[in-house]
């Protein structure tokens, strides 16, 4: 398989919210978000096949774009969260909060505005030199087996201890669901692996992000305490203690996936045929 149409295709989606005259929306911010992040998987795997000519990092302007759009989103996602939260539980409404969160929200909207403005359109060169070259089958099973190998390393820690080992393998289980499907032969073996697996890694993946999002508004309205007004007070201590609560529960679904995802990794790593050229840790 030629990565060159694949990196192009996301590529266009991008390029197209940077000339957008639209204002953006959840939706079009998620998906270019996943298009970045579906290029920097891509980007991955083509490092580990030096006739790529692929670029160890994607262009910084990406990142930026992506960081900012990336606030923006959990800005929307707070505010909704403390609507949905006043409401359900009939608490006094939070005006004076959410017109500060409201406030660093246009601020962001305003900054990646002003990226879409300045960026010009990315090139695929940007990301590969020889972005036609065929992607061989070793280079998939490299990959996944190195991708193996880290989550492994990862499950070593009390990843339930830090948020950011949680994100962390988020982060490698997502990029195998991304390039799991451009690797076909050689490697029907991991994909019939990852199709008997592939809504449990969804359904683990999406929890994560469910914790890292709730603990971001939690961080959020912590660091902000200065600009709570007494009369809010009350109700924003018990959307906290909700916030608090629903981490717990997210991380008591977690804790027993663990074990799951451990085996799952042990599999990936034993469908590769070639384990000795396996260059493990990779990507950790």
């Amino acid at each position: 398989m030629r990565m060159k149409n694949k990196i192009k295709k996301r590529l266009v989606k991008i390029n197209a919210f940077l000339v957008s005259k639209k204002k953006p929306t959840l939706k079009s911010i998620h998906l270019l978000r996943l298009s970045v992040k579906q290029l920097e998987a891509f980007t991955e795997l083509m490092t580990v096949q030096n006739n790529f000519g692929a670029q160890p990092e994607n262009p910084d302007r990406l990142g930026k774009l992506f960081k900012e759009a990336g606030k923006l989103r959990t800005f929307e996602l707070e505010t909704e969260a403390i609507q949905s939260i006043t409401k359900n539980k009939r608490l006094t409404r939070p005006s004076l909060f959410l017109q500060q969160l409201n406030l660093s929200k246009k601020k962001s909207s305003k900054r990646l505005s002003k990226k879409r403005r300045a960026y010009h359109p990315f090139k695929i060169r940007e990301f590969a030199k020889h972005a036609d070259s065929k992607l061989s089958s070793h280079t998939c099973q490299e990959f996944l087996a190195a991708r193996a190998s880290s989550i492994l390393d990862l499950l070593t820690k009390d990843i339930m201890a830090d948020i950011r080992f949680l994100h962390q393998l988020r982060k490698m289980l997502k990029s195998i669901l991304y390039v799991l499907p451009l690797c076909k032969k050689g490697s029907k073996p991991a994909r019939a692996l990852l199709k008997t697996n592939k809504k449990f890694l969804e359904y683990m993946e999406s929890v994560i992000g469910s914790l890292h999002d709730t603990d971001y508004f939690v961080t959020w309205l912590e660091k902000n305490q200065n600009i709570i007004h007494a009369s809010e007070e009350k109700a924003l201590i018990k959307i906290k203690k909700k916030w608090l609560n629903d981490m717990k529960h997210l991380k008591d679904d977690l804790q027993p996936m663990l074990p799951a995802i451990r085996q799952f990794a042990l599999d990936l790593k034993d469908h590769s045929p070639d384990k000795s050229n396996t260059a493990t840790g990779l990507f950790n």
